[in-house]
C-alpha cells in the first residue's frame, strides 16, 4: 500500500512540474502596428555615444520586464539608429509612445506611439535595426521607450526619455 501511495505521489510531482515548467504565450493584447520611421533631417547630435552613417546609434537592450538604452535624452530632428535586442525568454515589443499613466490605457498608448515595432519583429533573441528623427511636436512631451503588452508593462517595462528641441 506505501508502494501505491508513493507511486502515485510521484507521478503526481512529476505531472506538476511538467505543467509548471512550459514557457507562457506570447501577450497579443496589443494590436499590430507597422514600425515607423521618418526621413533624417539633420547631422549626427555631438552628445551621442556612437554614429552610423550620420545617425546617432542607440542601444536599446528588452529583457524580461526591463528596457535599457545607451541613451535616454534625444534632440528633435537629429536622426538616430535604434538598434533594438530582445534578451528576454519572451516576445516583446518596443513603442515610443506617451505612458499609460497619462493616456489611460495600453490601446491608446500605442494609438500614440511616435514609433511601434510589433512583437512578431521582437522574439526572443531577435535584434532589430530602425531609422528614427524625432518631429518637433515630440520636444517637451512626456514620452517613454516601453512594451506595451499588459503584463510586461505593469512589470515595469517602460523607460522614460526626453527630448529637447
Amino acid at each position: 500500500m506505501k508502494r501505491i501511495a508513493l507511486f502515485v505521489f510521484m507521478v503526481s510531482m512529476m505531472v506538476l512540474v511538467t505543467a509548471c515548467g512550459g514557457s507562457a504565450p506570447a501577450a497579443t493584447e496589443v494590436p499590430v502596428q507597422p514600425a515607423a520611421t521618418e526621413v533624417p533631417a539633420q547631422p549626427a547630435a555631438t552628445e551621442a555615444p556612437a554614429s552610423s552613417g550620420g545617425a546617432t546609434t542607440v542601444t536599446i537592450t528588452l529583457a524580461d520586464n526591463t528596457i535599457e538604452s545607451s541613451l535616454t535624452t534625444f534632440q528633435v530632428g537629429v536622426p538616430y539608429t535604434f538598434v533594438i535586442t530582445n534578451a528576454g525568454r519572451h516576445a516583446h515589443n518596443f513603442n515610443i509612445s506617451t505612458p499609460v499613466s497619462v493616456v489611460g490605457s495600453l490601446q491608446d498608448a500605442l494609438k500614440t506611439a511616435l514609433l511601434a515595432v510589433d512583437q512578431d519583429q521582437l522574439g526572443a533573441g531577435a535584434s532589430v535595426t530602425v531609422e528614427y528623427t524625432f518631429p518637433a511636436s515630440a520636444a517637451g512631451a512626456n514620452l517613454e521607450f516601453s512594451c506595451l503588452i499588459r503584463r510586461h508593462y505593469d512589470d515595469g517595462m517602460w523607460l522614460p526619455i526626453t527630448i529637447t528641441s
